[in-house]
């Protein structure tokens, strides 16, 4: 097994931070309407460990991937992001068979949690750090309007 960059030790630590404590809102949402169960729980904690275990995933793919020709590349993202689907489909679809076990709404939340964190990381570093190739949030540059 390759060992694992610090990039994606460090990116995987963020998404899970963000996975911990996006499940606490879905805690609260269920007991305010009381509808909390144990199951709401189970459910949360089983969409975060497939969350973070598929973000980890990603990382090891692009890891690889990029040391490959642009064709095996391809190929193995392509078989990366299938296997992925596949598993993050299991677990909903486990998730619906044992409705008394995990809570299907508490299962599917947490999966979207990493792709938010993702975009909030792009945009934080956009405006932290403009550059003609990723400009501030909210920047507009009118001379390049005249251009075209």
């Amino acid at each position: 097994m390759a060992r694992l960059e610090p990039a994606v030790k460090k990116e995987t630590g963020y998404a899970a931070l963000w996975v911990a404590i996006a499940i606490l809102p879905v805690q609260a949402a269920f007991l305010l309407l009381h509808r909390w169960h144990w199951s709401v729980l189970a459910g949360s904690l089983l969409g975060s460990v497939t969350a973070i275990g598929n973000f980890l995933l990603v990382g090891l793919m692009v890891q690889k991937a990029v040391t490959q020709d642009p064709k095996k590349a391809r190929s193995t993202v392509k078989l990366s992001q299938s296997g992925r689907l596949l598993m993050q489909g299991a677990v909903l679809v486990l998730a619906a068979v044992l409705p008394g076990v995990f809570n299907i709404w508490a299962t599917a939340i947490p999966l979207l949690i990493p792709r938010i964190a993702v975009t909030f990381r792009q945009l934080k570093l956009a405006k932290d750090n403009p550059s003609p190739d990723r400009p501030a949030i909210g920047w507009d540059d009118e001379d390049d309007e005249d251009e075209d």
